[in-house]
Protein backbone atom coordinates (compact mmCIF):
# COMPACT_ATOMS: atom_id res chain seq x y z
CA UNK A 1 0.00 0.00 0.00
CA UNK A 2 1.32 3.37 -0.60
CA UNK A 3 0.24 7.10 1.42
CA UNK A 4 -0.72 9.73 -0.40
CA UNK A 5 0.76 13.44 0.75
CA UNK A 6 2.06 17.20 -0.44
CA UNK A 7 5.81 17.68 -1.02
CA UNK A 8 6.79 21.43 0.21
CA UNK A 9 8.26 21.97 -3.26
CA UNK A 10 9.25 25.96 -4.06
CA UNK A 11 10.14 26.63 -7.59
CA UNK A 12 9.95 28.94 -10.06
CA UNK A 13 9.97 32.44 -8.90
CA UNK A 14 9.30 31.15 -5.30
CA UNK A 15 6.36 29.50 -6.30
CA UNK A 16 5.25 25.98 -5.36
CA UNK A 17 5.10 23.38 -7.74
CA UNK A 18 1.66 21.44 -7.06
CA UNK A 19 2.54 17.75 -6.54
CA UNK A 20 1.23 14.74 -5.26
CA UNK A 21 3.86 12.34 -3.82
CA UNK A 22 2.82 8.12 -3.29
CA UNK A 23 5.00 6.68 -0.47
CA UNK A 24 5.25 2.70 -0.13
CA UNK A 25 4.40 2.06 3.69
CA UNK A 26 6.79 -1.31 3.07
CA UNK A 27 9.82 1.03 1.66
CA UNK A 28 11.58 1.05 -1.66
CA UNK A 29 14.92 2.04 -3.25
CA UNK A 30 13.07 2.69 -6.55
CA UNK A 31 11.25 6.44 -7.33
CA UNK A 32 9.22 7.33 -10.10
CA UNK A 33 8.86 10.59 -11.52
CA UNK A 34 5.88 11.66 -13.60
CA UNK A 35 5.71 14.66 -15.74
CA UNK A 36 2.79 16.00 -18.03
CA UNK A 37 2.45 17.68 -20.95
CA UNK A 38 0.69 20.80 -21.64
CA UNK A 39 -2.84 19.98 -22.11
CA UNK A 40 -2.21 16.09 -21.01
CA UNK A 41 -2.57 15.69 -17.69
CA UNK A 42 -1.42 12.63 -15.18
CA UNK A 43 -5.19 11.75 -14.23
CA UNK A 44 -5.60 10.37 -18.07
CA UNK A 45 -4.69 7.28 -19.52
CA UNK A 46 -1.67 6.83 -20.39
CA UNK A 47 -0.43 8.18 -16.90
CA UNK A 48 -2.92 6.93 -15.08
CA UNK A 49 -1.63 3.25 -16.28
CA UNK A 50 1.57 4.12 -15.87
CA UNK A 51 1.12 5.04 -12.61
CA UNK A 52 -0.95 1.71 -11.26
CA UNK A 53 2.36 -0.33 -13.11
CA UNK A 54 4.49 1.71 -11.06
CA UNK A 55 3.18 1.76 -7.76
CA UNK A 56 1.93 -2.16 -7.81
CA UNK A 57 5.43 -3.07 -8.61
CA UNK A 58 6.72 -1.10 -5.51
CA UNK A 59 7.74 1.99 -6.25
CA UNK A 60 7.70 5.51 -4.97
CA UNK A 61 5.78 7.89 -6.93
CA UNK A 62 5.89 11.75 -7.31
CA UNK A 63 3.28 13.17 -9.63
CA UNK A 64 4.86 17.05 -10.58
CA UNK A 65 1.46 18.71 -11.56
CA UNK A 66 2.44 21.84 -12.26
CA UNK A 67 -0.77 22.52 -14.50
CA UNK A 68 1.09 25.50 -16.57
CA UNK A 69 -2.73 25.01 -19.15
CA UNK A 70 -4.12 27.31 -16.75
CA UNK A 71 -1.68 30.11 -15.75
CA UNK A 72 -1.90 32.88 -18.30
CA UNK A 73 1.81 33.61 -17.36
CA UNK A 74 2.92 30.50 -18.47
CA UNK A 75 1.16 31.21 -22.00
CA UNK A 76 2.13 34.62 -22.70
CA UNK A 77 6.13 34.14 -21.57
CA UNK A 78 9.07 33.84 -23.92
CA UNK A 79 10.45 30.75 -25.26
CA UNK A 80 13.37 31.87 -22.70
CA UNK A 81 11.07 32.53 -19.72
CA UNK A 82 8.38 29.06 -19.79
CA UNK A 83 11.67 27.10 -20.87
CA UNK A 84 13.50 27.99 -17.41
CA UNK A 85 9.96 28.05 -15.83
CA UNK A 86 9.52 24.20 -16.46
CA UNK A 87 12.97 23.33 -16.03
CA UNK A 88 13.23 25.37 -12.78
CA UNK A 89 9.84 23.41 -11.46
CA UNK A 90 11.18 20.08 -13.06
CA UNK A 91 14.98 19.87 -11.12
CA UNK A 92 13.25 21.28 -7.22
CA UNK A 93 10.81 18.23 -8.16
CA UNK A 94 13.61 16.57 -8.54
CA UNK A 95 15.83 17.18 -5.79
CA UNK A 96 12.24 17.14 -3.20
CA UNK A 97 11.55 13.53 -4.40
CA UNK A 98 14.96 12.38 -4.72
CA UNK A 99 15.64 13.20 -0.90
CA UNK A 100 12.41 11.13 0.48
CA UNK A 101 14.80 7.85 0.93
CA UNK A 102 18.43 6.74 -0.88
CA UNK A 103 16.80 5.65 -3.84
CA UNK A 104 19.17 3.31 -6.50
CA UNK A 105 16.69 3.24 -9.11
CA UNK A 106 14.98 6.00 -10.93
CA UNK A 107 12.16 5.76 -13.45
CA UNK A 108 11.27 9.31 -15.40
CA UNK A 109 7.68 9.31 -17.60
CA UNK A 110 6.99 12.47 -19.41
CA UNK A 111 4.66 13.38 -22.00
CA UNK A 112 5.28 16.12 -24.89
CA UNK A 113 6.56 19.26 -22.88
CA UNK A 114 7.52 17.14 -20.02
CA UNK A 115 9.94 15.47 -22.19
CA UNK A 116 11.83 18.88 -21.93
CA UNK A 117 11.72 18.89 -18.49
CA UNK A 118 13.52 15.10 -18.60
CA UNK A 119 16.21 15.71 -21.02
CA UNK A 120 16.96 18.94 -18.90
CA UNK A 121 17.18 16.03 -15.93
CA UNK A 122 18.58 12.93 -16.88
CA UNK A 123 21.60 15.04 -18.45
CA UNK A 124 22.10 17.36 -15.23
CA UNK A 125 20.87 15.86 -12.30
CA UNK A 126 22.52 13.53 -10.31
CA UNK A 127 20.50 10.26 -11.54
CA UNK A 128 21.77 6.70 -10.38
CA UNK A 129 24.28 5.82 -12.76
CA UNK A 130 22.91 2.19 -15.11
CA UNK A 131 19.83 1.80 -13.04
CA UNK A 132 17.58 5.00 -14.60
CA UNK A 133 14.79 4.25 -17.55
CA UNK A 134 13.05 6.80 -19.44
CA UNK A 135 9.70 5.98 -20.80
CA UNK A 136 9.00 9.66 -24.02
CA UNK A 137 5.43 10.17 -24.51
CA UNK A 138 5.36 12.02 -27.51
CA UNK A 139 8.89 13.49 -27.29
CA UNK A 140 9.06 17.03 -29.61
CA UNK A 141 11.39 15.34 -31.52
CA UNK A 142 12.05 18.66 -33.54
CA UNK A 143 13.68 19.82 -30.73
CA UNK A 144 17.46 19.88 -31.04
CA UNK A 145 18.08 20.32 -27.41
CA UNK A 146 15.76 17.33 -26.55
CA UNK A 147 17.44 15.20 -29.48
CA UNK A 148 20.96 15.99 -28.24
CA UNK A 149 19.90 15.05 -24.37
CA UNK A 150 18.15 11.95 -25.23
CA UNK A 151 21.52 11.07 -27.09
CA UNK A 152 23.90 12.23 -24.03
CA UNK A 153 21.76 9.94 -21.84
CA UNK A 154 21.74 7.60 -23.80
CA UNK A 155 19.66 4.94 -21.34
CA UNK A 156 16.97 2.70 -21.38
CA UNK A 157 14.27 3.96 -23.14
CA UNK A 158 10.69 3.78 -24.32
CA UNK A 159 9.40 6.28 -26.82
CA UNK A 160 5.68 6.42 -28.54
CA UNK A 161 4.88 8.83 -30.83
CA UNK A 162 1.67 8.56 -33.62
CA UNK A 163 2.58 8.90 -37.06
CA UNK A 164 0.07 11.74 -37.13
CA UNK A 165 1.72 13.89 -34.55
CA UNK A 166 3.55 17.09 -36.06
CA UNK A 167 6.61 16.47 -33.58
CA UNK A 168 6.79 12.50 -35.12
CA UNK A 169 10.08 12.92 -37.69
CA UNK A 170 10.74 8.92 -37.88
CA UNK A 171 14.74 9.58 -38.81
CA UNK A 172 14.85 11.36 -35.85
CA UNK A 173 13.27 7.94 -33.96
CA UNK A 174 15.57 5.89 -35.51
CA UNK A 175 18.44 8.03 -34.76
CA UNK A 176 17.71 8.26 -30.96
CA UNK A 177 16.30 4.56 -30.39
CA UNK A 178 19.53 3.30 -31.79
CA UNK A 179 21.71 5.67 -29.57
CA UNK A 180 19.78 4.09 -26.64
CA UNK A 181 19.26 0.73 -27.81
CA UNK A 182 15.38 1.91 -26.93
CA UNK A 183 12.15 0.75 -28.22
CA UNK A 184 9.47 2.60 -29.98
CA UNK A 185 5.78 2.00 -30.29
CA UNK A 186 4.83 4.27 -33.58
CA UNK A 187 0.62 4.26 -34.01
CA UNK A 188 -0.35 4.80 -37.53
CA UNK A 189 -2.62 7.83 -37.39
CA UNK A 190 -2.53 8.57 -33.80
CA UNK A 191 -2.37 12.36 -33.38
CA UNK A 192 -0.29 14.38 -30.74
CA UNK A 193 -2.32 12.95 -27.60
CA UNK A 194 -2.21 9.46 -29.21
CA UNK A 195 -5.78 9.36 -30.51
CA UNK A 196 -6.25 8.23 -33.83
CA UNK A 197 -9.37 11.31 -34.98
CA UNK A 198 -12.23 9.88 -36.20
CA UNK A 199 -11.72 6.00 -34.94
CA UNK A 200 -12.11 5.63 -31.34
CA UNK A 201 -11.43 1.60 -31.84
CA UNK A 202 -8.61 2.56 -33.45
CA UNK A 203 -7.72 5.04 -30.49
CA UNK A 204 -8.30 2.57 -27.32
CA UNK A 205 -5.93 -0.44 -29.56
CA UNK A 206 -3.37 2.22 -30.19
CA UNK A 207 -3.46 2.83 -25.99
CA UNK A 208 -3.46 -0.87 -24.97
CA UNK A 209 -0.10 -0.98 -27.41
CA UNK A 210 1.72 1.49 -25.46
CA UNK A 211 0.19 0.24 -21.93
CA UNK A 212 1.73 -3.32 -22.96
CA UNK A 213 5.12 -1.75 -24.42
CA UNK A 214 5.32 0.34 -20.95
CA UNK A 215 4.24 -2.64 -18.57
CA UNK A 216 6.93 -4.68 -20.66
CA UNK A 217 9.96 -1.99 -20.23
CA UNK A 218 9.02 -1.24 -16.66
CA UNK A 219 8.30 -4.72 -15.68
CA UNK A 220 10.60 -7.07 -17.56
Amino acid sequence: MAETDTLAIEGYRGEPVPNRFLRQDAGTDHLALLLPGMGYTLDMPLFNYAENLLTESGADLLRVEYAYAGRAGFRTATEEEWLDWLLTDATAAFRAGTSQRGYRRLTLVGKSLGTLAMGHLLTTAAVPPGATRAVWLTPLLQEERLREAIGRFAGPSLFAIGTADSVYDPAALDALRGATLGEAVVIEGADHGLDVPGDPVASVQGLERVVRAIRDFLLP
